[in-house]
């Protein structure tokens, strides 16, 4: 069935458009091909999608969020999955599987089988990953055997669909015990006309001494739009690093779950976003500890000028089991003029009586003392912010182990 005969007319388009069941219907029939467990995989995310309640005024969820920015009213048509995402850079090792979920569903459907377990962080987007689920027609699987290496990065980018459509975009990530891989994962524009949306949710599994050195970098046009959902399990001994630059996007959302399943795993998360004009980034986030001897470690840093606004929500979450957790949680904002905005809700849900834990959030900013001591140098006032601002923003970017891939995320800065 051609794109065209999906995608609903202008004419019959209102809000919220993708909920009409005959376009879930004609989409169902187009991939009648597809193994049983898929249809009802999907045909589960329908239904629980079209059972949601309408949208609160008041959802703390989304508190502080100009929610309307991120409605599917002017989406008028699924992107093509053929040029929404690609794989650059692969693995020479034959222990690491690298694919596509569309090659892969016609060739290994079965390698694909735990895709109805990866379930959305539940933060806020709950409505975007149902969609994800009943509609994701691409994505990527990253699955390494035990004891299996990475020598380079793998890179895996997605494309920004044109204004008007929507991609979306489901993946799974599995390394089994021992076996260590990078990723670099981007999203940038592709297309004449950028503009689009695009809808990612991920599952990460780390088995028993597995790691993951994750880069995230969105180059997005300043007119798309991007949710991101993610969701990270740790297991024993575990150590997941996932670094995450935001730099595009008119606005975008993104929500992350790290969960530390069993004793000595390690989750570490950085964010930065740069800001400008009216951009928006909204983050939530989550360290559940439920296992003890656990340690996790979040910085979020946002930098922003003229009218650019940020939220950050996160909550540190330590169950009663889960005794001797150390874990941090830091939100810092540098606002380079009067209009910007910064918001921040960091919070602690402590049941274990031996932990060490800590939150916290500070909004400031540039000191006229350091403007001023580089402009004397004969540094121009914008040079001089942007210094300041790469100086600030770098501690994000110091988990990141491979030299050359630091330097490399830096530039990009």
């Amino acid at each position: 069935m051609s794109q065209e005969m999906l995608s609903p007319s202008p004419s019959s388009m209102h809000s919220f458009s993708l909920k009409q069941p005959e376009f879930f219907r004609s989409f169902a029939e187009s991939r009648s091909w597809e193994p049983g467990w898929l249809a009802d995989y999907r045909k589960e995310c329908w239904d629980k999608f079209s059972a949601l309640p309408e949208r609160r005024l008041k959802d703390e969820r989304w508190r502080f969020s100009p929610r309307a920015r991120f409605r599917l009213d002017d989406i008028l048509a699924k992107a093509d999955a053929k040029h929404s995402l690609t794989i650059n850079e692969t693995s020479e090792s034959e222990e690491i599987t690298v694919d596509l979920f569309d090659r892969l569903i016609l060739d290994q459907p079965h390698s694909l089988s735990a895709l109805p377990k990866v379930q959305g962080p539940d933060l806020g987007a709950d409505d975007y990953s149902l969609l994800t689920g009943a509609f994701a027609e691409t994505g990527y699987l990253i699955r390494a055997h035990k004891s299996a290496r990475s020598d380079t990065p793998l890179v895996i980018e997605h494309h920004e669909p044109e204004n008007g459509k929507i991609a979306f975009h489901h993946s799974l990530i599995e390394l089994d015990a021992n076996s260590e891989v990078t990723l670099i994962e981007k999203f940038s524009p592709n297309c004449s006309k950028p503009g689009g949306m695009i809808a990612n949710l991920i599952k990460v599994k780390l088995a028993d001494g597995a790691k993951l050195n994750r880069i995230v970098l969105q180059q997005c046009s300043k007119s798309a739009t991007l949710i991101q959902m993610e969701n990270f399990i740790v297991g024993k001994n575990g150590y997941l690093n996932s670094c995450n630059l935001h730099l595009g996007c008119a606005q975008s959302r993104v929500e992350s779950k790290g969960v530390l399943k069993e004793s000595g795993s390690h989750f570490e998360y950085g964010s930065v976003f740069l800001g400008n004009d009216e951009q928006l980034f909204d983050q939530r986030t989550i360290q559940v500890h439920e296992a003890p001897h656990c340690t996790s470690n979040l910085l979020c840093k946002n930098v922003l000028r003229n009218e650019a606004k940020s939220i950050f929500s996160g909550l540190i979450k330590v169950d009663e089991e889960a005794q001797h957790t150390d874990a941090y949680q830091t939100n810092r904002n540098l606002l380079l003029s009067s209009e910007a905005e910064a918001d921040s809700l960091p919070g602690l849900e402590i049941l274990a009586n031996e932990v060490k834990c800590s939150h916290g959030a500070t909004t400031s900013r540039i000191d006229p003392q350091e403007l001023f001591y580089l402009r004397s140098r004969g540094i121009p006032t914008v040079e001089a912010e942007k210094l300041i601002a790469l100086g600030f923003l770098s501690e994000s970017l110091d988990p990141i182990e491979h030299e050359q891939t630091r330097e490399w995320a830096l530039n990009c800065l």
